[in-house]
């Protein structure tokens, strides 16, 4: 079937088409100048989330709604994982969280309990994987600072060590911090994956507590909008990483009133509200031209994502397929979606190519493309696969498992069962039926272009449980 998001009364559907990394053959005197770069991420939020998108009709997100008006939505847009520190480091580092081996969210419970309580009665034991981003790996805001940018990073990380539920104030190990990553300010950004409190005292040893009882998403926005004035002659990077949508569900009574107790949409509003601070702000120094707005998640989302089955934590689409936005005035079509399936590795080259840094574009070796042809020129080139690799155990069906999308056609392939699903995406959004039986050939050509996949990212493959009995 296929899904209408039309969400204006007129919208031109973008026919978008990808070509091989790192892309150089487009319009680059539309680029040629550095623009500034908000990166707005959100945690946990759904694909269904936003009021663009009409599928829950209770939620009210005019400012996102507004920049998506604006700018172009990508229809078909996938975190690189189902849950979140594997996305957070393919974004900034443009690379597979199976060739980091960071491919599962990093536990603030400690990794040996967390894997010990995952793998119980469990046929196959977590793969292993990292517990930070190393420093070894470039990060787009070392990059960008060493071409002229200002760079600050506002909220959750969640890329700096295991175990912070045992800290008092969110410290693992400071030098996996990001201002030790390339960026000159840090506001918020430690090992936690969710924040002790959406209050003030926030318990954060990197977010000063100013007002009692302040609210921390308003405060990321009031920050992010104070970054902007202070450097706005200068060529800058916010990555704004709000902590919300991710529990613990806290939020102001009165914006809890509105939406009859509902908590979870009640954060969302106070997200929207503070995208909006800082479109205002943008707006009001006449920067709106010349800055690059990205709005995006993390995974999918925690509740129900329809039309998608399932959520966080699954292979599944409601798993992986998330929001995603593009806003730059003169050079991104307004008013416009694309269906072509894109990733989050694929931001490292398209926010370098933003910078004007078209020639450093083939010196880091990243698993992302740049999106601008898709953009800018609609390329045509075949089909590309994109891949996930998450050998964990969840709560949620077809987790311990891998997957490939190229074109239309998706495999999932579930390490414990060996159970090869597929499906045909265009036709069957919510993954209802398996086709495997019935195209044997396809299934069988997308599970070897897996594994070969995995042999070249040298991806952790989960052992056998010797506890395990049947």
């Amino acid at each position: 079937m296929k899904l209408e998001i039309i969400f204006f009364k007129k919208v031109v559907v973008v026919v978008c088409f990808l070509w091989v990394f790192p892309f150089l053959a487009f319009s680059k005197d539309k680029m040629e100048n550095p623009k500034n770069i908000v990166f707005i991420l959100v945690d946990d939020l759904g694909y269904s989330d936003i009021g663009y998108m009409k599928q829950k009709p209770q939620i009210k997100t005019p400012n996102i709604d507004k920049l998506a008006q604006n700018g172009m939505v990508f229809t078909n847009a996938y975190a690189s994982c189902p849950v979140c520190s594997p996305t957070r480091a393919s974004i900034l580092t443009g690379k597979y969280p199976a060739t980091l081996h960071l491919t599962c969210h990093i536990p603030g419970i400690g990794m040996e309990k967390y894997v010990a309580q995952r793998s119980k009665g469990k046929k196959l034991l977590e793969a292993d994987f990292i517990d930070h981003l190393p420093l070894e790996e470039t990060t787009l805001a070392e990059v960008l600072k060493r071409n002229g940018y200002k760079t600050v990073f506002l909220g959750k990380w969640h890329l700096a060590g295991e175990g912070s539920q045992t800290t008092t104030d969110g410290v693992v190990n400071a030098n996996y911090h990001p201002d030790q990553q390339g960026f000159d300010i840090n506001i918020g950004g430690c090992a936690y994956g969710q924040p002790a409190s959406y209050f003030s005292p926030y318990r954060n040893a990197t977010i000063a507590d100013e007002a009692e009882n302040e609210y921390l998403t308003d405060r990321l926005g009031e920050d992010a909008c104070r970054f902007i004035e202070e450097n706005k002659k200068e060529k800058f990077l916010l990555y704004l990483s709000f902590y919300t949508v991710h529990t613990p569900w806290q939020v102001p009574n009165d914006v809890v009133k509105k939406y009859n107790g509902n908590k979870y949409y009640a954060m969302i509003d106070q997200l929207d509200e503070n995208v909006g601070r800082v479109l205002n702000k943008l707006r009001e120094l006449n920067l709106t031209k010349n800055t690059l707005i990205i709005f995006y998640s993390d995974n999918g989302g925690v509740q129900e994502n329809p039309p998608l089955q399932d959520r966080k934590g699954s292979l599944y689409e409601g798993g992986i397929r998330v929001p995603l936005v593009f806003s730059l005035p003169g050079i991104v079509p307004e008013n416009t979606t694309c269906e072509i399936p894109v990733t989050s590795p694929d931001f490292f080259p398209t926010l370098l190519a933003a910078s004007g840094n078209f020639s450093e574009t083939g010196k880091y070796k990243v698993d992302g493309i740049n999106l601008w042809p898709v953009i800018i020129d609609g390329e045509k080139p075949d089909d590309r696969a994109i891949f996930w690799h998450f050998p964990h155990h969840r709560n949620n069906e077809k987790s311990m498992a891998a997957a490939v999308r190229e074109g239309d056609w998706k495999l999932i392939y579930e390490f414990e069962s060996q159970k090869l699903s597929l499906f045909n995406l265009k036709e069957d959004i919510g993954e209802t039926t398996n086709l495997s039986d019935k195209f044997p050939e396809k299934a069988k050509y997308l599970y070897e272009k897996l594994k070969n996949w995995q042999l070249d990212v040298n991806a952790v493959i989960p052992n056998p449980n010797p506890e395990f009995k049947n």
